[in-house]
């Protein structure tokens, strides 16, 4: 009886061992699948979040608020959130009413989120009014703005450029978190020290420190508020109006008479002036012809 317990004892714990240790494994493999799943999906997350890792928009004071030209920065320039470009185009339109032309355009910029920020007239009395107009615009929305303005009139010149300014903006960025680093090491380090000296030195290193961070910072909201918003340069011109034709000079030998006679006028005019001339300087030429006539006598006397 004792020996098919103990027999009964081993084989249930031998049981009840691989029983319990299959749910472990099992959690285990789970738990590590779902950590390289949440891996795998941390990069699209930051992208999605719109560069809040490096590469994205300086999370700085009021850009990070919801609306703000950083936070939307992604949406606005509607391409990748890997590259980061700052557009500008022109273009010359020529159309009839340019007043009108120039209403809508700035009307357009306005419903699509952008404004005017320069604008000039010019009135010419050949060429007729021109207008010139710089409008911002998002950049999700810069083409569809490009094609509205083009189809105001004929076109003349369009030109567009694009500026990649990734490198830059994700190097400023770099160099503003790691800034703000540095400040919170040292204002740790000016809580702990009791000495003047070592105070006054963390004090002068910190206000260094905080002007690079507002520096850099302001580079970084400079390049996302061009990258967010492209610039447009539009110039309106009036179309040409048609003149009448004017026709070909006659020719008229009573006019050629007329100046042939206003030329004889003209030359007899210029003969008498300098006769009067000669006449009035004539005591003057009287003087040096007689100075002149008297050394070359000097000169002829024989030597003593």
């Amino acid at each position: 009886m004792k020996t098919a317990a103990r027999l009964s004892a081993v084989l249930a714990a031998l049981w009840l061992v691989p029983g319990c240790g299959r749910p472990d494994m099992g959690s285990a493999v789970a738990e590590s699948a779902d950590s390289s799943k949440q891996a795998a999906q941390m990069p699209m997350a930051r992208m999605a979040m719109g560069g809040a890792s490096a590469g994205g928009p300086p999370a700085a004071a009021g850009e990070g608020a919801p609306g703000s030209p950083a936070a939307r920065l992604p949406e606005l320039q509607g391409a990748s959130s890997d590259r980061y470009l700052i557009r500008e185009g022109t273009v010359t339109v020529e159309t009839a009413d340019v007043r009108k032309a120039a209403a809508q355009i700035t009307e357009s910029a306005t419903q699509a989120g952008g404004y005017v920020a320069d604008g000039s007239e010019t009135t010419d009395p050949i060429q007729g009014v021109a207008v010139t107009l710089l409008i911002r615009v998002p950049a999700a929305r810069f083409d569809a703005i490009t094609s509205r303005v083009t189809s105001l009139g004929r076109l003349i010149d369009k030109r567009v450029s694009a500026e990649d300014v990734t490198e830059e903006y994700v190097d400023s960025d770099s160099r503003v978190r790691n800034l703000k680093r540095t400040e919170e090491r040292l204002l740790a380090h000016l809580s702990r020290t009791g000495k003047l000296a070592d105070t006054l030195a963390i004090e002068r290193e910190l206000t260094r420190v905080r002007e690079e961070i507002e520096q850099t910072s302001g580079r970084l909201r400079f390049l996302s508020h061009r990258i967010a918003f492209c610039s447009l340069t539009v110039t309106l011109r009036e179309t040409a109006r048609q003149r009448p034709v004017e026709p070909a000079e006659s020719w008229s030998s009573r006019q050629v008479a007329s100046d042939a006679g206003r030329s004889l006028v003209g030359f007899a005019r210029s003969i008498w002036s300098m006769v009067i001339w000669v006449a009035i300087w004539s005591p003057v030429w009287a003087l040096l012809v007689g100075l002149g006539v008297w050394l070359v006598r000097r000169g002829r006397r024989p030597a003593p």
